[in-house]
């Protein structure tokens, strides 16, 4: 590849809380938390049973928040403290214009090596990119053509070692 793929988008609010929300869910999906969670969630349920039988009400009433909380409340809760924290970034507005290489990614003037990535997801709205202790979210809607958000992806498989397409 010989011409670098330009990227270009806004991280806006709404952006801001898709990226949030698309690497929490990735990274819940493929570590070990999923398993307390799932354990959260089994306590809870026999808390309620266990409460039923044993004319525990407290119980049942904590139980029931709790479940209450997990099944309805926790996105939401999440995505309002995403979209304060959004206000208060430093990069809230701001216009990234990227390039992709062989050579590396450059956002704005930085440049981010192939190497740094440690892991690479395709998703259904973008692409999260995941380096040192943090990650970067590209929105598909990012790309001037589907060429060349087909060529960005293409790059990403021959260039990161762990690459993964979820859709």
């Amino acid at each position: 590849m010989s011409k670098s793929i330009k990227i270009e988008y806004i991280w806006s609010k709404e952006l801001f809380i898709e990226a949030s929300k698309a690497a929490y869910e990735f990274e819940l999906k493929h570590s070990s938390k999923r398993f307390l969670g799932w354990f959260f969630i089994a306590m809870t349920q026999f808390g309620v049973v266990a409460a039923l039988k044993k004319d525990a009400y407290m119980l049942l009433f904590i139980s029931t928040l709790l479940v209450i909380y997990w099944y309805a409340l926790r996105w939401p809760l999440r995505r309002y403290i995403i979209a304060k924290s959004f206000a208060s970034a430093a990069a809230n507005e701001h216009q990234f214009v990227m390039s992709a290489s062989e050579a590396g990614l450059i956002v704005d003037t930085t440049l981010l090596k192939w190497s740094e990535i440690r892991e690479a997801v395709s998703l259904e709205k973008g692409f999260l990119l995941f380096y040192a202790s943090s990650f970067l979210y590209i929105p598909k809607s990012a790309f001037k053509n589907i060429d060349d958000k087909d060529k960005f992806s293409h790059l990403l498989k021959e260039q990161v070692k762990h690459y993964v397409r979820e859709l």
